[in-house]
């Protein structure tokens, strides 16, 4: 019985390596959570920030009441972190490949969650003038029995496709906590 059992063994081995030995490759993804289902929001930021990297900045800041003006040069690792909202609102992740609606108007390409489906980004709206992006606006809303957030983020481009100015407006409610509010407006200097 052994014996029997020790060339089943082997007999099962040797068909499971035969099928394994397939000539047939395939190239695995260079990244299996990225997908290209919707508006490469993150490629086409990383290119932008790149042109734009070493011009002015002039940004107005306002929570609740108070309100700060800066000026900076951003380098591209800065860049990243001011447009950290946009970067972190790309929805071509392999979970939500089905988890928005996109169509079509005229010169506007949206991508909405489909009702139902759980993400914070609600809604992504590419603008484009002449088959070039003008304006990215993205709507981001986080909800739950304590905790309310809304973030509303612009993005405006010039008829070359460079960065024009970026804002942010949003509020946030913690239940037993006053609300708070946030605005930034930013202009790229030429």
């Amino acid at each position: 019985m052994k014996s029997a059992l020790k060339g089943f063994f082997w007999v099962f081995l040797g068909i499971c390596s035969g099928f394994s030995c397939n000539k047939e490759e395939q190239a695995p993804f260079s990244n299996p959570t990225q997908i290209d289902a919707y508006f490469p929001l993150s490629d086409f930021l990383e290119q932008k920030i790149e042109n734009r990297s070493g011009d002015e900045v002039i940004k107005t800041i306002r929570f609740n009441e108070e309100e700060e003006r800066v000026k900076f040069i951003p380098d591209t690792a800065t860049w990243r972190k001011e447009l950290d909202f946009f970067f972190q609102a790309d929805i071509n992740k392999a979970a939500l490949a089905s988890a928005y609606l996109t169509k079509e108007e005229g010169q506007m390409l949206i991508h909405s969650l489909k009702p139902g489906e759980k993400n914070n980004i609600r809604e992504i709206k590419v603008v484009k003038k002449g088959g070039k992006v003008s304006e990215i606006g993205v709507v981001a809303i986080k909800d739950n029995l304590f905790y309310h957030s809304e973030v509303y983020g612009e993005l405006a481009f010039d008829e070359n496709e460079n960065l024009s100015s970026y804002s942010l407006e949003g509020i946030q409610k913690v239940w037993f906590l006053a609300g708070t509010s946030l605005e930034v407006q930013a202009e790229v200097a030429e």
